[in-house]
Order: C-alpha cells, then sequence, then structure tokens
C-alpha cells in the first residue's frame, strides 16, 4: 500500500491561501475575557492577506525562528500551527496572526504576526511576535520585539528604544532616525532612514528608498531610483577585516 503523504505549508503560503476563501471571521487571543466597556478588552481580529502585503509577498522563509517568551529558546519552526509548544521548556506557544485598529492596552505573545493599523495605538503595553508591521501609534510606555521582521508605515513614529527586531523595513513614506547603533541581519528601505547601521545579512534601498549615515555589513543592493548619503564599509563575512599585530 502506498504511503499517504501530507503536504507541508509554511505559514505565508497557508496565509496566501487564506486570500481565496471567502472568511472573514476573527480568532480571540488564549484567555481573552468577555467583552467589557474598555476597547482594549476586545480582543484583535486575525489579520488576512490584505492587512500584510509586504509579509506576505516579500518574506517567504522556508523556516521561522521561535522564540519562547519563558525560556528565551530560540529554535526553527517549519509548516503552520496555531500553538506549538518549546522545544526546551515545553511552555505553549501562540501562532496565531492578529489585527489592532482601536486603543490596545493587553500584553499580546505570538509567534506570528500582528499589524497594528492607522487607527491602532499601543498604550502601556509589550507585543511580542514574529512579525510586526506598525502604521499606527504607541506611547512612550510600550514596547515591540521581533524575532523575524518589523515593519514601520508612514504614520508610524515610535522611539528607537522602544524597538527590538532581528530585520527591519522601513515602508514608502515613512522616515526613521536612529540616534544609536542599529544592529540588524537584513534591512529594506522603501522611505528614508538615518542611521548607523550594522547588518549581518543584506542591507537593500529600494526605489524611492534613501539611507543616510554609515553602513556596515555583508551586503548591499541599491536599485535604480534608490539613495545612498553614507559612508560605506562592506566585508564579504560581514566583519571588518584583523588588524595586522
Amino acid at each position: 500500500m502506498a504511503e499517504k503523504r501530507t503536504k507541508v505549508m509554511d505559514g505565508f503560503a497557508v496565509v496566501r491561501g487564506l486570500a481565496q476563501a471567502k472568511h472573514d471571521g476573527t480568532l480571540p487571543l488564549p484567555g481573552s475575557r468577555k467583552p467589557a466597556e474598555d476597547l482594549s478588552s476586545h480582543p484583535p481580529p486575525a489579520a488576512l492577506p490584505k492587512d500584510s502585503p509586504h509579509i506576505v509577498k516579500t518574506i517567504e522563509p522556508t523556516k521561522r525562528t521561535i522564540r519562547c517568551f519563558k525560556c528565551g529558546y530560540e529554535f526553527k519552526l517549519a509548516g503552520t500551527t496555531k500553538a506549538i509548544y518549546c522545544a526546551k521548556c515545553r511552555e505553549k506557544i501562540d501562532m496565531g496572526d492578529y489585527v489592532i485598529d482601536r486603543p490596545w492596552s493587553e500584553e499580546i505573545k505570538t509567534g506570528g504576526s500582528v499589524i497594528i493599523r492607522p487607527t491602532g495605538r499601543l498604550e502601556n503595553v509589550r507585543i511580542w511576535a514574529g512579525n510586526v508591521i506598525l502604521d499606527g501609534g504607541m506611547d512612550e510606555n510600550s514596547s515591540i520585539e521581533c524575532t523575524q521582521w518589523l515593519e514601520l508605515g508612514a504614520q508610524a513614529k515610535p522611539h528607537p528604544r522602544q524597538l527590538a527586531m532581528r530585520n527591519l523595513r522601513v515602508a514608502a513614506g515613512a522616515s526613521m532616525a536612529f540616534k544609536y547603533k542599529l544592529q540588524v541581519n537584513h534591512l529594506e528601505l522603501l522611505g528614508t532612514l538615518e542611521a548607523d547601521v550594522e547588518a549581518t545579512g543584506l542591507v537593500s534601498i529600494r526605489d524611492g528608498g534613501h539611507l543616510k549615515g554609515t553602513v556596515r555589513g555583508a551586503h548591499l543592493q541599491v536599485e535604480e531610483g534608490g539613495g545612498l548619503s553614507a559612508r560605506v564599509f562592506i566585508w564579504p563575512q560581514g566583519n571588518p577585516p584583523a588588524e595586522d599585530s
């Protein structure tokens, strides 16, 4: 008898597949309480493909890096699931994708994606997620930590010290300035960034993007229409050569 094989799809392939279905429901956070008068107590709706165009179209890793929110252990995940367990401490990790479109003050921990729309605002809250698209606002007491990509939209004006990410994308129309060294793996610019950048992966300046300051790293790509007003130090291995003694 032939062995039955199950097709494994990564999370982004599944999100694209949802675009073909006529599904517009909501997915509450685990343990969320019943709606109260405070708008922030309503669980955010599940993200749909149209909410995260860049994540769906340009970020398609075969494996995702998942960080346990309890013990900090990082491991790779291939395929998709609503929840998984930490490979080290066995803590349950939510893998849902969520949209915030109003004032929000309840902590979110997910290995999936969180989209903060222009009408959304983080208030005295911390967001842990795999990917975050920030198009809304956040007060000085809020913070965002991403294990994969953080995308900053045109209306986002966070303080850089409130952000922690592995990879950074500055969307078209957005302008950000980092007054301290920005250390990332990959950097993609469709908007403007002024910073001292240190990247272990690819620094990509797209059409309409502009990088000002200093860039150090392994790979630099500037498309036609992109701007670069920076001191550039590129080493094949992403690290400066050792000095002769």
